[in-house]
């Protein structure tokens, strides 16, 4: 059941986004096809520009001034606040500048709720909200370790799509990519979890840690090896909010 208002909050919020951030309608119906028809394919297949294949540096910049815009909001809630947890939802064609990101805060100030901040890759519109904690999330989430936080959601990708994630997107058409920041099991480190749903309902998860780079499916079997010793791999336990 958690998982379910886990999901019913991520849709709510990227249709909020994306509703604040429509452009006007065309009036003739031709054009409205001829989109349709577009934004179909698009959905169905890959292009030589996609989040598959670009350099993830490139991104850099943008998911920083994203953050950042979420940080200065978030202080008109309270001083106090700390980044929680991150998503970022994808379409299935993977397209540059095409998802939702949402970033979740914290307060020991309010012990109940979340604050969190949706933004649109496409539109640059955020919406705002806070959301009880026993209707997304949960009740608790370590905040996360920014110290760790090395790679950006592409990168993570790229990694999950050559451990697996490209096959299963091959075996089904029309997948979509979520990616998750927070510290979670296994080891209570931060990681990406990168989680690739097909139209069908099946569904593929994968972990990356953004400091070390080590893959590993949800038991925490490793796929792919770190580039970092163990010691470095997280930093001091922080406490939940």
């Amino acid at each position: 059941m958690g998982m379910k208002r886990h999901y019913f909050w991520l849709v709510i919020l990227g249709l909020a986004v994306t509703l604040t951030g429509c452009k006007n309608s065309k009036s003739s119906d031709e054009t409205s096809e001829t989109a349709t028809e577009t934004a179909d394919e698009t959905e169905t297949s890959s292009t030589a520009d996609d989040l598959t294949t670009i350099l993830p540096s490139s991104v850099d910049t943008t998911l920083e001034t994203h953050l950042n815009l979420a940080r200065n909001a978030v202080q008109a809630w309270h001083p106090d606040a700390a980044l929680t947890y991150v998503s970022i939802e994808l379409p299935a064609s993977l397209a540059l500048d095409s998802g939702n990101e949402v970033y979740v805060f914290g307060s020991a100030q309010d012990t109940g709720n979340w604050w969190t901040y949706s933004l649109s890759q496409e539109t640059g519109k955020f919406v705002r909200a806070i959301i009880p904690k026993e209707d997304f999330l949960g009740a608790e989430l370590t905040p996360v370790n920014l110290e760790y936080w090395k790679m950006n959601h592409v990168e993570a990708l790229q990694l999950a799509e050559d451990n697996g994630g490209n096959d299963f997107r091959l075996a089904n058409t029309g997948t979509r990519v979520t990616l998750f920041l927070s510290q979670r099991a296994p080891r209570g480190w931060l990681w990406w979890s990168v989680e690739y749903k097909a139209p069908s309902g099946e569904s593929f998860t994968l972990l990356v840690n953004p400091n070390r780079g080590e893959v590993v499916d949800e038991n925490g079997n490793e796929l792919s090896p770190s580039t970092e010793s163990a010691e470095d791999a997280t930093g001091p336990a922080e406490t939940s909010l």
